[in-house]
């Protein structure tokens, strides 16, 4: 084909048909033109597919992790529930006489307060397509809307259980470490070290402080906080699965 157009060139220019030459040279510029539409259409086209099979994977993989997320937060709400049970147990307790108090296992109470939840998400799909730069490739605004609500729910979420860590291990356990057996109370997680203590201290003077009862106080109302952030993580992660769920 290309020689046939050469041999067309020559034959036109020999015969010193310019005014012919001109329109078959500007037919030559306008069928290249037209070949470099149709080839970068192609590779639109091509890109465009790759893109949306792309898409189509990704959301694949954040609606199986979200139905992930969605057991992981409730494992931990049945854990964070469970530990602020114990909480209010112990906070019916202080005031109450010596025989009431000790009805109780009150170290098996101290070491379900202090239980060390942690809640840890599957989060990899979204920290490839955010680290990568890829987020862009979702074109459903919805799902993209939801993720950026996530990342921010995530922050202030965590900035709750930050909240509730540094309070524990630096204000409550302190103010405990002379008053309890941690070796007894450490007893009902099984652990090598724990057991009977030969030095336990009465449990019945730490029951009369207004100190404990603020310190448990407080720590309910940070647990009450953390379970408020759980429970708007729960309807997030709802949408987010409803959102990404394919036909």
């Amino acid at each position: 084909m290309i020689t046939l157009f050469r041999r067309l060139r020559q034959r036109l220019l020999s015969e010193n048909k310019f005014s012919k030459y001109l329109i078959y040279a500007i037919g030559e510029i306008i069928l290249v033109v037209i070949g470099i539409l149709i080839a970068l259409q192609i590779n639109n086209w091509n890109h465009n597919r790759i893109d949306e099979n792309e898409e189509a994977d990704v959301i694949a993989k954040l609606h199986l992790d979200f139905k992930e997320n969605k057991k992981t937060l409730k494992d931990f709400t049945i854990a964070h529930e469970a530990e602020m049970n114990a909480n209010l147990v112990l906070m019916s307790l202080i005031g109450t006489s010596r025989e009431e108090l000790y009805i109780h296992n009150l170290d098996s109470l101290f070491f379900e307060s202090l239980a060390a939840n942690e809640l840890a998400f599957a989060d990899n799909t979204l920290k490839n397509i955010i680290q990568s730069g890829r987020l862009n490739l979702l074109k459903n605004e919805k799902i993209t809307s939801l993720l950026y609500k996530w990342s921010e729910l995530s922050e202030i979420r965590q900035i709750r259980l930050n909240k509730l860590d540094d309070w524990a291990n630096n204000h409550y356990l302190p103010y405990l470490i002379s008053k309890i057996s941690f070796k007894e109370m450490d007893a009902i997680g099984n652990l090598k070290w724990t057991g009977k203590s030969k030095v336990k201290p009465d449990y019945y003077p730490l029951f009369q402080e207004v100190e404990l009862e603020n310190y448990i106080d407080n720590g309910l109302w940070l647990r009450q906080q953390i379970l408020i952030r759980c429970n708007e993580t729960e309807d997030l992660i709802n949408e987010i699965i409803n959102a990404t769920k394919l036909n």
